[in-house]
């Protein structure tokens, strides 16, 4: 042993005992401390503790994880994520700042036994990454896609290939100086371009979780595009990797493919186990989550053992998945899909990893994978010119038919570029597969070099533009009409009922009664039990259906559970119930019931009032300023209609099971002023009229000055037309008035006059409605979320005892 060689101080512990030196075997990889004492009076013989592998591991992490942190907290504020931060990280550590045959070059990109050590941390960092972000995704997207998010994936991804390809070979092949050494190869040009218009689901995913846009409609679009070109890509993939296989290994798929099969390793083996381990996820795995969920009671956390055998799974998944010749995050992606995501189990498995992977982890992997750049490597290189082309090439095809579909679809102009943003967004997937092909040599070092430079770029630009193109305020938005009007008859109503207070419980099944649940026409309810945090620190979202409850426990949505399940019993067949509970800050409440009814596309959301009375309605007994914001903040972003709910049945008035008792009707007014809002209402009320037991009335208001213009001709001409498909409707009875006024002073007199003949009223809000019969009335209103009319009936002036739903239609983002 020569004590000159640097490289064997870092194998092992050593000491001097006489003439002979002593090694410790097998290697040990901690130290024995920070300060140990001198084995030899040679500094160059000592080893010290960042010469061990765990030591010196832990050191990078403590570097590179402040210098992330350290640029992120100046880079978000500039609207940038955290793989910004990453990549910028990563190139400050590699060869561009730090020279080679430095110290600090050599702590950094250690060649000794110790990289098969950060080797295997980098990848189980990528590994852990992929299975995260398959947790987080809901598959059930995939189902509900389109052929507009179809259309855009495949357009994306595999026809800019298409194109591509097309122009390289006929304008591209001969990129850079044909004299030079450094001459583009075909294959280096079809390896970039191929990465480039790549869209990968855990990048588009992981963009929209940092912008907060998972629940957008844009942000659904856009994962389940991706969703669509990942599966496709992956296929092709996969179908080009075990044709060469075949190829290499002359398989014959005659008389040798039973002795293929059998002989183990080989392609069709590998495939058929690829194709095993996808079967087992699906009908094994999946099952097993939901079992581990069932066993988990309402609010308690999921079991440490249950998170432990999931982890191993997941680097059991890796290890098959890279014995088939694939990418080692096939199988922990695949195992994340089949993952229910959200609580219990998907929000217990992405709490307990995400902030380890996501802040330690994924930037050693992103920091060791970029230590190959060398910025000044390319002031020479001749080949820089044909690269850049080729990538910029490959975006403007990539945006612009990513583009087109969406605008075929009739997207708005800042959305399309918004989604074509999002599709050409880059990040650690591009990183990875550039860093693979590097390492296999496909690539050289200056093109790898220019391909991270421009994954930096790419993440540094594109979402401070997504922020100011799409706004946030607008991500419950929709492009399709959710709406009551606009659903076919007979067909199943979407409803989204919230309680706020065990009061709510009763008057909201009376009224999804009244709403005529049947057979033939059924409602859906899904009920939200909306709870304040308050004594810890993050917030909860739970199923009701997909846990089960331990008799002795008890629980807060007891109540609103067993209510619901009861009504369902009632109305079986009609009605069909699922009950969930949010526990969060008031301040992103609404955010849980436009969550909600986004991802169940329901119709109409139903709102409790933020005032309650006595049972004789002599005094006001709740008064909450927090559910009033909230239902302001509802009605500002929701993704269908809203309903807001004045109920004062508990006093003077009857439910409406009360008229089964007296043979009496329960008596429903519709005042119909014109608009959406109101021709929304009146198809609401309409539905409520097929019931027997309920005796409706529309009462139009009109005009005495046929002078006075009310509202504009084309708003006139579909209220006429709606009203008129609604008098010969001959499957509900209802009674149709008009009222004729002079102007908007005697408006409170007709409502004051109407107040005491009906058990409830329906009205549309009117938001932004100009008319005659509400003109100036908007700065005496007490309760702006109501409207006028609404506010009126509402209102402790007129004396009403009649209950009030106010319906605001869909606001429609085209």
């Amino acid at each position: 042993m020569e004590f000159g060689d640097d490289k064997m101080l870092y194998l092992r512990d050593t000491w001097k005992e006489s003439n002979m030196i002593c090694d410790v075997t097998p290697l040990n990889p901690s130290s024995n401390g920070v300060w140990p004492s001198p084995n030899f009076t040679d500094p160059n013989i000592n080893v010290h503790f960042w010469d061990h592998a765990f030591p010196h591991l832990q050191l990078i992490f403590l570097v590179i994880s402040f210098l992330w942190q350290f640029l992120h907290f100046f880079l978000r504020r500039l609207g940038m994520i955290r793989f910004t931060s990453h990549m910028l990280t990563g190139v400050l550590l590699s060869k561009s700042f730090i020279n080679e045959n430095t110290a600090a070059r050599r702590f950094f990109a250690s060649e000794d036994y110790k990289e098969i050590v950060f080797s295997l941390v980098s990848a189980c960092s990528y590994m852990m990454f992929w299975f995260l972000m398959g947790v987080k995704m809901d598959m059930g997207l995939i189902r509900t896609s389109g052929r507009k998010a179809i259309t855009i994936g495949l357009s994306s991804v595999l026809l800019s290939i298409l194109v591509c390809s097309v122009i390289f070979f006929g304008n591209l092949k001969d990129v850079g100086n044909k004299r030079s050494d450094n001459t583009l190869s075909s294959l280096e040009a079809v390896v970039v371009y191929s990465i480039q218009c790549l869209s990968s689901f855990p990048v588009v995913g992981n963009l929209l979780f940092e912008l907060r846009l998972q629940n957008s409609e844009l942000g659904r679009l856009a994962i389940s595009a991706a969703v669509i070109s990942d599966f496709s890509t992956s296929v092709l993939s996969s179908s080009l990797i075990f044709m060469k296989e075949l190829k290499d290994e002359q398989t014959r798929l005659g008389s040798m493919f039973i002795g293929d099969v059998i002989a183990g390793n080989r392609p069709l083996m590998r495939a058929a186990v690829a194709v095993l381990f996808v079967c087992v996820a699906i009908y094994v795995f999946r099952p097993l989550m939901f079992y581990i969920i069932r066993k988990t009671p309402s609010g308690r956390p999921v079991r440490p053992i249950y998170l432990a055998i999931i982890i191993v799974m997941v680097s059991g998944s890796a290890v098959l998945a890279n014995w088939c010749k694939q990418s080692i995050f096939m199988g922990p992606f695949i195992l994340g899909l089949a993952v229910p995501h959200g609580p219990p189990l998907g929000s217990a498995i992405v709490q307990k990893f995400e902030s380890a992977i996501f802040g330690t982890f994924l930037p050693f992997f992103v920091a060791s994978s970029s230590s190959e750049i060398d910025i000044w490597a390319l002031l020479n290189w001749s080949a820089l010119n044909g690269i850049i082309y080729i990538m910029v090439t490959s975006f403007v095809v990539k945006f612009i038919l990513t583009t087109l579909p969406a605008l075929f679809y009739g997207m708005p102009m800042e959305d399309c570029f918004a989604i074509s943003l999002i599709m050409s967004f880059k990040g650690i997937f591009e990183l990875g597969a550039y860093a693979l092909a590097f390492q296999r040599g496909s690539v050289r070092p200056e093109t790898f070099t220019v391909a991270c430079l421009y994954i930096t770029l790419n993440s540094a630009i594109v979402p401070p533009i997504l922020r100011y193109l799409y706004d946030p305020s607008r991500m419950y938005a929709g492009y399709e009409k959710r709406n009551v009007q606009h659903l076919k008859p007979n067909s199943e109503l979407r409803i989204l009922s919230c309680i706020y207070r065990t009061d709510d419980i009763n008057p909201m099944i009376n009224l999804l009664e009244a709403i005529c649940p049947s057979r033939e026409a059924p409602v859906a309810a899904y009920v939200l039990h909306l709870l304040e945090l308050v004594g810890q620190a993050n917030p909860i979202f739970i199923s009701h259906k997909l846990q089960t409850c331990k008799t002795e426990e008890t629980s807060f949505s007891n109540n609103v559970v067993l209510s619901f399940e009861k009504f369902h019993k009632d109305l079986f067949g009609s009605v069909f119930v699922s009950t969930f509970t949010a526990v969060s800050m008031p301040d992103t409440m609404h955010g849980d019931v436009c969550m909600l009814a986004l991802n169940n596309t329901t119709s109409l959301i139903l709102l409790p009032f933020h005032q309650s009375w006595s049972a004789d309605g002599s005094a006001l007994i709740s008064d909450s300023n927090m559910i009033r914001n909230l239902n302001q903040s509802v009605l500002q972003v929701a993704p269908c209609s809203v309903g807001i709910f004045v109920y004062r049945s508990s006093y003077g008035r009857r439910n409406i099971n009360d008229t089964v008792l007296n043979m009496s009707s329960y008596k429903v007014c519709m005042i119909f002023i014109g608009g959406k809002d109101d021709r929304e209402a009146v198809t609401l009320a309409t539905r409520m009229s097929r019931d027997p037991r309920i005796n409706l009335t529309v009462v139009r208001m009109t005009t005495v000055d046929d002078k006075v213009k009310e509202i504009s001709e084309w708003d006139k001409m579909l209220d006429d037309e709606h009203l008129r498909e609604m008098k010969s409707n001959a499957s509900v009875d209802v009674f149709y008035t008009e009222k004729a006024i002079l102007d908007a002073t005697e408006t409170p007199g007709v409502m004051k006059s109407l107040a005491s003949e009906f058990d409830m009223f329906v009205v549309g809000r009117g938001k932004g409605r100009k008319s005659v019969y509400t003109d100036g009335l908007e700065e005496w209103s007490e309760f702006k979320e109501l409207g006028v009319i609404g506010d009126l009936l509402a209102s402790h002036d007129i004396n009403s005892q009649a209950s009030v739903l106010v319906i605001q239609q869909q606001q429609l983002m085209i």
